[in-house]
């Protein structure tokens, strides 16, 4: 069939999972928690993702990271800051970030300066003091803008590039509105046009219309005759 077992063996650190591998290509690895006919809930260490059956493969069960990480801190002493130090070196060797944060947590309860949980836990160190990412960056006067930590005076120049990029938009656009408004106005004028020429084609091939004569073919009195159409018929 597969040689999942032999890649198995090769990858010792696959074989502390759950593997679900899926049709196509493509493999899950972490703890099964919910497991039915329609899908199969793998929690990897950052969360839990849920797979519908039909789009799985096989499944392999084996002892997760997930277990090896909490029957060690079942085992370990609250207070024993060493060990817990270690667990979350090892959690974070096996991917589970989650629970890295968790073991260094637990390290900062108990040793408030530890350096390596502080780094861990993303503090950095400004003038001896532990701060957060975004508190150091205040402290040294950078603002954020648009995403990104930037000095008082970057900041200035990327807003004068904004402007100028929204105002070199708006020229653009306004230049498209006016020329697409020139366009539907000749095209609009080329049609008035046609359809004049058409009406007065249509007159010049119609029967004359003479004042109060009306439409339709009339006749002008034939000149030394003294003849006309009367109303009743025939010839006066």
């Amino acid at each position: 069939m597969k040689q999942f077992p032999l890649l198995l063996l090769l990858l010792p650190g696959f074989l502390l999972a759950d593997v679900i591998y899926l049709k196509g290509g493509g493999k899950l690895s972490g703890r099964i928690v919910e497991q039915t006919a329609e899908k199969v809930v793998i929690d990897i260490g950052d969360g839990a993702v849920g797979v519908s059956m039909d789009r799985v493969e096989e499944i392999q069960k084996g002892p997760s990271p997930l277990e090896e990480y909490d029957a060690k801190a079942a085992k370990l002493d609250p207070k024993d800051v060493n060990g817990w130090r270690n667990l979350g070196q090892w959690a974070v060797s096996r991917g589970l970030s989650n629970q890295a944060r968790a073991a260094y947590q637990r390290v900062l309860a108990l040793a408030p300066e530890d350096p390596e949980a502080r780094r861990a836990l993303g503090y950095v160190q400004v003038d001896g003091r532990w701060m957060t990412e975004e508190e150091s960056h205040r402290a040294r006067g950078y603002v954020k803008f648009e995403g990104e930590w930037m000095t008082p005076a970057e900041v200035q120049v990327a807003q004068a590039s904004a402007q100028r990029d929204q105002a070199r938009d708006d020229a653009a656009r306004r230049a498209s509105d006016a020329q697409y408004t020139a366009t539907m106005d000749r095209l609009q004028k080329e049609e008035d046009d046609k359809r004049a020429r058409e009406e007065a084609e249509r007159i010049r091939n119609n029967p004359v219309y003479w004042g109060s004569w009306g439409y339709g073919v009339n006749y002008w009195p034939a000149t030394g005759t003294g003849t006309y159409p009367s109303s009743t018929g025939g010839t006066k």
